[in-house]
């Protein structure tokens, strides 16, 4: 009698304790079994794709898998997981699988969970993912550039691509991608995050790597939030609420920032050196002082060009900004001045403001480098280049603003 009742309470401590965790661990027993589904892979024919699909007639399903311990077959190519409504995943190092790319698709909740050391696949895409409320640091990185890796090996392949569409995160911590280097291929596509914490992605690219930012939505950037170094980085159709000084920061041969929404951008707050930057056709709100002046010339690589003889490029077109503060939309002016440089402020829309207006033809030396400044101010002036006020400035005359004023008269204090 007393050995049942035993039974029953050891049961019902176990059911307790299945209740309490609210989640099923998912490993691998074959093929075409409890949710596990197997095909030759298309990129790898003597592999197989495996893909878990979570089971539509049942709710509440709060599932967590380790991806290199779930028993993985050893021919194992990929590993794709799909319609769930809760999922945690670990990245935690453990068998030495050949997995080559991890799948998260159609995922309502998605918790990653924070390791002691990460190992990730090569390639990584989550695609329509309802809700990630954090990813913590180290969610991405790489055993070649980590010190401290306890009972874990060299990995078979580090990662080199990472893909997002149709993800929404809370919070993106310090070092979520910490120290990521030979990186292929960044896309975020409709990717839409509350606040990217400081210093929490540093990315250095391969040779010819491409890193894109493509119809986000993204609320503070602190400083350091994006640290990239690539050939090609493109941030475009993205709406900015605060980005912070350095928020955009790093070295890359071209960067372009278009078609983009930022309502408030802090002093220093985009700094990259480069050979071409094309920042055309974006909304900016509010402009600090300084916000561009940490755009400067320079290379990613060596060009085996004499320094003198290299073309940079600062394109500034067709813009709209609501409000700018002195100094607001000019880059690194001195240092272009001192390349060969091109730059083009055209066709822009910008604040026109009694205390700007008063600047122009001021007959006074403002100090060192103001030559190279009137030139610079000179140029957005010129009537060639189609600038024009965002509003008539009729407050800055005695009676009524001339017929002409909103096409001819604009700030000369940039």
């Amino acid at each position: 009698m007393m050995t049942n009742c035993f039974k029953v309470i050891l049961l019902l401590y176990h059911l307790l304790q299945f209740s309490a965790s609210g989640n099923v661990r998912v490993t691998f027993e074959k093929c075409e079994w409890k949710g596990f589904t197997c095909k030759s892979s298309i990129e790898l024919p003597e592999r197989i794709d495996v893909t878990f699909q979570c089971n539509s007639t049942v709710t509440g399903q709060d599932i967590e898998i380790y991806i290199w311990s779930f028993n993985a077959p050893n021919t194992i190519a990929s590993l794709t997981i799909q319609d769930c409504e809760k999922v945690h995943l670990h990245f935690a190092c453990g068998d030495n699988k050949a997995i080559q790319w991890l799948k998260v698709r159609n995922v309502e909740t998605l918790e990653i969970m924070q390791p002691t050391v990460t190992q990730n696949p090569r390639k990584v895409y989550f695609e329509n993912i309802t809700s990630i409320a954090t990813l913590p640091a180290d969610s991405f990185s790489q055993m070649k550039n980590l010190r401290y890796r306890p009972s874990c090996g060299f990995a078979t392949n580090e990662l080199e691509g990472i893909y997002f569409k149709n993800v929404f995160i809370g919070n993106i911590e310090t070092a979520a991608f910490r120290n990521l280097s030979d990186i292929r291929e960044f896309e975020w596509i409709n990717v839409a995050v509350d606040k990217i914490s400081y210093a929490a992605l540093n990315i250095r690219f391969a040779d010819d790597g491409v890193g894109s930012i493509t119809n986000c939505s993204f609320g503070i950037l602190e400083p350091l939030a994006f640290q990239v170094t690539a050939d090609q980085f493109s941030v475009r159709g993205t709406t900015i609420k605060d980005l912070w000084p350095s928020g955009l920061n790093g070295t890359s041969g071209n960067f372009v920032f278009t078609n983009n929404t930022v309502n408030n951008m802090q002093s220093g707050s985009i700094a990259m050196l480069c050979q071409t930057v094309l920042i055309k056709f974006n909304y900016f709100k509010n402009v600090e002082s300084g916000a561009f002046g940490k755009i400067s010339p320079g290379l990613l690589h060596d060009s085996q060009t004499h320094f003198g003889k290299l073309q940079f490029v600062y394109d500034f077109k067709s813009n709209t900004i609501a409000h700018v503060e002195d100094k607001g939309i000019r880059p690194d002016i001195e240092t272009y001045r001192n390349v060969a440089s091109y730059l083009n402020y055209t066709e822009n829309f910008l604040q026109c403001s009694c205390e700007s207006l008063s600047w122009y033809g001021a007959d006074i030396n403002l100090g060192f480098g103001y030559s190279v400044l009137k030139d610079f101010n000179m140029m957005i002036l010129n009537p060639q280049n189609k600038n024009n006020c965002n509003f008539r400035p009729c407050m800055c005359f005695t009676g009524s603003a001339p017929e002409n004023a909103s096409a001819t008269l604009i700030p000369a204090v940039f």
